[in-house]
């Protein structure tokens, strides 16, 4: 008896034992997912990191091609950027996870710096962790832009990526003493963060809803009919004799109504706007041409166009360039002289709402005035009107009909080399405010807006 408990007890402890291990086994499973971060600084400069990265098809209007992604993959996302090119792509953050808007990706400036190979893997030691990043065929690759925070993690990767064969470039720390490869400093060539830049994704989805809703509506409508023609039968119509005809005099035909047109009912959504503009001067500002000299880029609800003016070559260059890149919506005009060429970019159509304005001009004018004086910028404004009458609106174009009217406005402009996204917190102030033209100096970045506030009518 004393026996069979003391195997009783061994068992017990065996038992324990292997319960324990069981434990270990299952806490080291699920804290195997390697831990990484979403930006890094170098040179004074935060880069986002970490981003998911896809081919990009159209790169007229990438927003479906983002949304799908975001909805599919990357649920909650709420920032992207482009990459131009021979392949193009867009690369996915959150701001959830540390990115901003405005932040540079530091995957495009390499990518756009290892442009003299087709394919790189690296691996960069930087102060946050170990950076690593694999191009392949001009393409960033889609979930090898990391920043790991431990360094066995990044070992990992590195030497699951040299698996695979061809790499025009590897690139890792002198310390883990890979044959083959060569350390760089990240610092000494990323000097220039780039122009793919984070920017906000559009969450309108008002079109779809509609849609929807008005799909149901004609399903009910549909159902309505066959069940009623089912259980209340039409009926018949009576066939009863006719009345004399009697003469009645025609009267005149009513006079049309009045309309007053307002010029705040198709305002141009600001948002919209700005995202377009920034996506299509990023496009254009990825085109060289040898010889020639690109200007201000400008912008507005109609497009984006820019002037080039030759330096020196020949007019050919130009018309290479264009061919070359193969940029959709994008189109060119030569002058009579051969030395100057127009080129614009489509855009697309930009949504318009009705926002009536809320506040009087004065308030505008003191509210713009003590939000530029704080942040020490300069603002110009000026009052105006606009007069809208005799079947003419606001853009000069005929209507039914219209009672003539003339409405205050105040008229602002100012330059900024801030990223666009860090105004739309002041433009959503101001109801009734409309953005009437962008222009981008592409050299140093600055955007001037120029744009317009309306008066409630009194």
């Amino acid at each position: 008896m004393a026996l069979d408990e003391e195997e009783l007890t061994l068992d017990d402890d065996n038992l324990e034992e292997e319960e324990t291990v069981e434990n270990s086994e299952t806490e080291s499973e699920s804290s195997s997912d390697p831990e990484w971060g979403s930006t890094i600084v170098v040179n004074n400069t935060t880069y986002a990191v970490s981003l998911f990265w896809q081919p990009l098809q159209d790169t007229n209007d990438p927003y479906p091609e983002v949304k799908e992604t975001v909805e599919n993959v990357m649920e909650g996302a709420d920032l992207f950027c482009l990459r131009s090119g021979t392949s193009p792509q867009y690369g996915i953050g959150n701001s959830t996870e540390g990115h901003k808007a405005g932040m540079p990706s530091a995957a495009a400036a390499v990518a756009e710096i290892f442009q003299d190979r087709s394919s790189s893997v690296a691996v960069f030691e930087v102060d946050e962790g170990w950076w690593f990043i694999a191009v392949r065929n001009d393409l960033i690759l889609s979930e090898e832009d990391i920043l790991y925070l431990n360094e066995e993690d990044a070992k990992r990767a590195f030497f699951a990526m040299m698996a695979v064969p061809d790499w025009g470039r590897k690139i890792a720390p002198a310390s883990w003493e890979i044959e083959g490869t060569e350390e760089v400093d990240l610092w000494k060539i990323l000097k220039n963060p780039g122009m793919s830049k984070l920017m906000h994704i559009s969450k309108s989805n008002q079109k779809t809803k509609l849609i929807a809703i008005g799909a149901g509506l004609l399903v009910l409508l549909v159902g309505y009919k066959l069940l009623s023609g089912i259980f209340f039968p039409e009926k018949k119509p009576v066939v009863r004799p006719l009345k004399p005809i009697t003469f009645v005099e025609e009267e005149p035909p009513p006079q049309e109504q009045e309309v007053i047109v307002l010029p705040w009912e198709n305002l141009v959504v600001v948002d919209d706007l700005l995202n377009r503009c920034q996506a299509a001067a990023q496009q254009i500002k990825t085109v060289v041409v040898p010889g020639w000299k690109m200007g201000m880029i400008t912008c507005s609800s109609s497009g984006l166009s820019t002037t080039w003016t030759m330096e020196w070559g020949n007019l050919g260059f130009i018309k290479r360039a264009i061919e070359e890149y193969n940029i959709k919506g994008l189109d060119f005009l030569i002058d009579d002289s051969g030395r100057t060429a127009v080129v614009s970019l489509a855009i697309g159509n930009i949504p318009v709402h009705s926002q009536a304005p809320k506040m009087p001009l004065y308030e505008v004018k003191e509210e713009l005035t003590q939000i530029f004086q704080a942040i020490n910028q300069n603002i110009s404004m000026s009052e105006d009107r606009i007069a809208t009458g005799a079947g003419i609106d606001q853009y000069g174009l005929k209507t039914t009909a219209a009672k003539i009217g003339s409405y205050p406005k105040l008229k602002f402009s100012f330059s900024s080399d801030l990223p666009m996204e860090n105004w739309l917190s002041l433009f959503d102030k101001f109801p009734s405010l409309e953005i009437l033209n962008l222009t981008c100096d592409p050299y140093s970045n600055t955007w001037t807006y120029e744009g317009q506030i309306y008066e409630p009518i009194i």
